[in-house]
Parts: C-alpha cells; sequence; structure tokens
C-alpha cells in the first residue's frame, strides 16, 4: 500500500501538492482507494472519499513497531558526485534518525551555506521518499554543512564513532563499542581520509572512539553503509 507523510485535521489527511499529484496522476488512485499515512510518528490507514476536490479521511490508526529504539547519527563527509544523495537514501533505509554532513580539510567538495540551502530540498525530498519506500514513521532530519571543527555538542550521542584507515584490521572495536540503550554516531571520512590533526581533535575535544571496519579499505559511501548497517543491527538485536 502506498505510504505519504501528511498532516492530520478533523480526522482529514492534509496533503502537500507534490503528494497530491503523485497520488492523482501517478498512483491514478480513485475514489474508495486506501493508502497509508504518517502524521506525527504515527501510521493510518486512509481512504479516499473523492477527488474533486481531493477528500482523504482516517479510518483507524495501525500500531507499527519499525523505527529504531535509540538515534543513531551518521557523520558523513562531503564527497564528490551523487555519493551524498546515494548515502542519504542509504542512511535513511538502514534507520538513522540524523544526517549531518561534515567538512574536513580533504573534501574535494565545497559547500557554503548558501550552496547547501540550495541542496536541502532535493536532500530532505530524497530522505522523505526513501522513509516511504521503507516504511518508517519518520524522515531523519539532514544538518548541516558543519565543519570539523566546531561540532555542536547538541549533534553528539552518547557513543561517537571515528571510522578510520589506519585503524584497519580486527572489527572487534566497533562491536565493543556498541551498548545497548545508548545513543550512537558515526563518523565518515573524505575520499582523502582524515587528516592526523583532525583525529586527534575528534578524540581529544569530542571524545570519539576510533573503530575498524575491517581489513580492506572502503569508499566513503561504502563505509557508510556498512557502519550503519551494522550498528542498526546490533540496536535491533
Amino acid at each position: 500500500m502506498q505510504r505519504y507523510f501528511a498532516k492530520l485535521k478533523n480526522n482529514q489527511v492534509v496533503l502537500d501538492e507534490s503528494d497530491i499529484h503523485h497520488l492523482l496522476h501517478v498512483m491514478r488512485c480513485k475514489k474508495g482507494d486506501e493508502i497509508e499515512v504518517v502524521a506525527g510518528d504515527r501510521l493510518y490507514d486512509c481512504i479516499i472519499e473523492s477527488l474533486n476536490p481531493l477528500t482523504i479521511n482516517v479510518n483507524y490508526e495501525i500500531p507499527q513497531d519499525v523505527e529504531l529504539k535509540n538515534n543513531l547519527t551518521l557523520f558523513f563527509a562531503l564527497a564528490k558526485g551523487d555519493k551524498i544523495e546515494f548515502v542519504i537514501q542509504k542512511a535513511t533505509e538502514i534507520g538513522a534518525k540524523k544526517i549531518v554532513l561534515i567538512k574536513t580539510e580533504r573534501c574535494v567538495v565545497k559547500f557554503d551555506e548558501q550552496s547547501f540551502k540550495n541542496k536541502l530540498e532535493r536532500f530532505n525530498k530524497i530522505a522523505k521518499e526513501a522513509s516511504e519506500q521503507s516504511h518508517r514513521l519518520m524522515i531523519p532530519e539532514i544538518a548541516g554543512v558543519i565543519d570539523i571543527k566546531n561540532i555542536p555538542s547538541s549533534l553528539l550521542e552518547d557513543i561517537n564513532l571515528l571510522t578510520y584507515e589506519k585503524e584497519a584490521g580486527s572489527t572487534k572495536s566497533l562491536f565493543e563499542s556498541f551498548k545497548n540503550n545508548q545513543n550512537i554516531s558515526v563518523m565518515i571520512g573524505p575520499e582523502g581520509g582524515f587528516s592526523e590533526s583532525e583525529v586527534n581533535l575528534l578524540i581529544s575535544k569530542y571524545n570519539f572512539q576510533l573503530v575498524s571496519l575491517g581489513k580492506r579499505i572502503l569508499r566513503t559511501e561504502t563505509a557508510a553503509v556498512y557502519a550503519l548497517s551494522v550498528l542498526s543491527s546490533l540496536m535491533e538485536k
């Protein structure tokens, strides 16, 4: 069943214009069709009562438990091409609740505040569609672009992990760092890796813990998907 994020008003569904277009012209819905609607982190079965004007009423709430019990935050260094969009999509599907774009010394891509604002609408659209596709009850927050030297404490979690290529080897450190019932973040570096000074800063200033993702050196987008997959799996044990 098709799922949409929306608002409720007097037991009726209020969709945004893009979702209305999708429902009427892409899905070609009919009167009497049912859809799923997420509003305020709750899921509802809804029925289309009329097409002109479009009127959608709530039938009943559907109990669903699909979100991770604790926060999972991804810090992802700016990357080339469509890698940022790919990672936002996959991080959303895996269960991340927050995605923070980070600027580091070796980032090839340079985003200023205006560049980020220009792209944020598309990033949010990708996260929304991925949340709908994966049947989540929330859309991850996308924050950025944050300089690695000035990470606000509000973005940090109880446990903050730093993946570093010089730590390549056993993944024991990744598994040992996990603690039940704690919020976790993981930091993924740029294509050129972190500088030594950045690693020292993350450890000393923000209390990041170094972890390994295995004996092989992964592409930045692969590392993000791998790390989030492992952590989400541990959270759901």
